[in-house]
């Protein structure tokens, strides 16, 4: 795009998300006394928490959500949770790992991230500044600089930018957003970058909390770091969420599931005040990331729970009243959370994908790695595979299998029955096999860390030194997957980033559209809408340039009745009253036409449709892509 990241802009922006993810939730978690492995996967999903309820709440007393009070507020939530740390008994238990252990673990996870970047910066092309080209992203951006803007940190704000004529806008989580818009205000990237900044992190983040669950539950070290590299590699567990809308949060928020379990698990066996703060506090930043994500988180954990209670149901009860305390505080904690995700539970069961795979090629995208892929991803598989025959070795890790099983089974109904229950019971994600499907990958690729260890031993009675066994069972998948399937992931995520069906058209919104959208910024007055196609990407002007659109986002439902007579009726504007009373009341100056459409079945506008020849309008700009125009005439002037 325009302004191109260069490197230093690129290194200090994705720095600073790091920073911003990392060191508030860190603060918190040290005052609960994690340390390790638990502190370092623990921590980002704190920051989570602490901006998901720091908005909502201070909004609601009239404070808006700045750095400054979020700083504050981050104290003050760690001062709780030293004060609770007063009453706990117990800490740590020591490391099943030896610091070598520990040091090979935290090079395949440098490993995993670095990964996880390339994969995703070379789909960018190279330029942290991209914008991702579907239909979610631009609602994403516009939240992050309407937070920005206004402080407004409400759990309705993100959507004033495009149901600004709704009373009270729409609910919808925003936690990602919040922390969205700290990197932007504190970095001053466009916020395209703030968005990729975080994205790039995201596999990296899968593979952490994965390697920290499989550490908690005493598994080999060859195993974490196994299964850390698979998780960068498996295209379904973040890629294909990442190109194809990109699902950011419920993105953000899968890579922070397995986390549940680890803090659930620390919970019941020592409960006390300070892992109780922590369970509740991690099961409400998953709400807040997203509202899917702690009913997934939920649904994941429930198998380590029967394994837990088999055989011994006085366990059982005595976990469910230790429960009782944690449930309680996040659940008034939440509050705001919980009431509006009530309010949007009876749209949700609406939303119905086709289901287009027979069930043997459902399950077998499950066994093979292989969604929407080209190919299986067949040697993921083959680790998968002995994992599965050496099934009984994973010990307390065995719950994994519950999981996969679980969202494997709803992921094949939904990709295969088309019957209205389906629809309805996979409701809270949306009928969508894409998050099916990686909601079960992610334990999936436990259980193929599993069969790479299996690998590693088989390997260690011939070769006889650890550290050479090590690097030859990771190295071997690595050589064999091509580098982790580097150059496939690449391919499939850069669909984010420059892929439409229609092979005249490229991008949604170009860089001339962009150039656009920057002229515009110094022509419109703060208080002035600049009139759009809903369809054709210009409702990023707000992202890039701060100006506001009528239509601020793809999603047309629930538009109000001036909104809909300019995009069905604007050209009429000069024999048409209700569209000059229309063009009055939105205060609209300027026009904006973009080249692209999210959609390779969308057509124009009917009211935006030749407008060339208007004498109503006067063209101030215009390149290939974009032209914008200014209305002229008497009925244009200010009121």
């Amino acid at each position: 795009m325009p302004n191109h990241a260069g490197m230093l802009p690129t290194v200090t922006t994705i720095a600073l998300a790091v920073l911003v993810l990392w060191v508030p939730g860190g603060l918190v978690a040290l005052a609960t006394g994690l340390r390790g492995w638990s502190l370092a996967s623990v921590s980002p999903l704190l920051t989570y928490f602490v901006a998901g309820v720091a908005g909502p709440w201070l909004w609601k007393i009239g404070i808006p959500f700045t750095p400054v009070t979020f700083c504050v507020y981050t104290l003050a939530v760690a001062a709780v949770f030293l004060w609770l740390r007063r009453f706990s008994r117990g800490g740590e238990p020591p490391s099943p790992w030896t610091r070598r252990a520990d040091a090979a673990v935290a090079l395949c996870l440098l490993a995993a991230f670095a990964v996880g970047f390339v994969v995703l910066f070379r789909a960018m092309g190279g330029d942290l500044n991209a914008i991702p080209q579907d239909w979610d992203a631009g609602y994403h951006a516009n939240g992050i600089r309407y937070i920005a803007d206004t402080g407004d940190g409400s759990l309705y704000g993100t959507s004033r930018v495009n149901w600004y004529e709704l009373p009270g806008g729409l609910f919808y989580p925003n936690a990602y957003h919040l922390v969205g818009s700290l990197v932007y205000t504190l970095g001053g990237a466009p916020v395209p970058a703030v968005l990729n900044a975080t994205t790039v992190l995201l596999p990296g983040l899968l593979a952490l909390s994965l390697a920290a669950l499989v550490r908690h539950f005493g598994g080999r070290a060859v195993t974490a770091g196994a299964t850390a590299l698979v998780a960068v590699a498996a295209t379904s567990a973040t890629y294909d969420n990442l190109w194809r809308g990109p699902l950011l949060p419920f993105t953000v928020g899968l890579a922070f599931t397995p986390v549940l379990a680890t803090v659930l698990d620390r919970y019941l066996r020592r409960p006390s005040p300070d892992t109780g703060a922590v369970l509740a506090a991690c099961a409400v930043g998953l709400l807040a990331v997203h509202s899917s994500t702690l009913f997934g988180g939920i649904l994941f954990v429930l198998p380590m729970l029967v394994q837990r209670w088999w055989g011994t149901w006085s366990t059982a009860r005595r976990d469910l009243v230790a429960l009782l305390p944690p449930m309680a505080v996040g659940g008034l904690v939440a509050v705001p959370h919980l009431f509006g995700a009530l309010s949007v539970s009876g749209n949700i069961a609406l939303v119905d994908w086709p289901s287009t795979f027979p069930v043997s090629q459902a399950v077998g995208t499950l066994l093979t790695f292989q969604h929407v892929t080209a190919r299986p991803q067949i040697w993921l598989a083959v680790a998968l595979w002995i994992g599965l025959f050496a099934f009984r070795r994973l010990a307390a890790l065995r719950w994994v299998a519950g999981p996969a099983l679980l969202f494997g089974a709803i992921f094949v109904l939904t990709a295969s029955f088309s019957q209205p229950w389906v629809a309805k019971a996979t409701s809270p994600w949306w009928n969508d096999q894409f998050r099916l499907v990686a909601l079960a990958t992610v334990p999936l690729c436990v259980v193929a860390g599993h069969g790479v260890a299996q690998v590693h031993d088989l390997l260690g009675r011939r070769l006889r030194v650890p550290l050479v066994t090590s690097a030859a069972a990771l190295g071997v998948l690595v050589l064999l997957s091509g580098g982790l399937y580097v150059r496939a992931n690449e391919v499939q995520a850069h669909r984010a980033y420059g892929y439409t069906a229609r092979e005249d058209q490229s991008y949604v919104v170009t860089k001339n559209e962009v150039l656009a959208m920057q002229e515009l910024g110094g022509l419109v007055k703060p208080d002035e809408r600049v009139l759009n196609d809903r369809n054709d990407g210009s409702l990023w002007m707000y992202a890039i340039a701060g100006v506001h659109p009528v239509a601020g986002h793809y999603d047309g439902s629930l538009e109000s009745p001036d909104v809909f007579t300019l995009q069905a009726h604007f050209r009429d504007y000069d024999t048409d009253p209700k569209v000059r009373a229309a063009v009055q009341h939105l205060n609209v100056r300027y026009v904006l036409i973009g080249r692209g459409f999210v959609r390779e079945y969308n057509r124009r506008a009917t009211g935006l449709r030749d407008l060339g020849g208007a004498d109503f309008l006067a063209k101030v700009y215009e390149n290939e892509d974009a032209v914008v125009y200014r209305l002229v005439g008497p009925e244009s002037a200010a009121p």
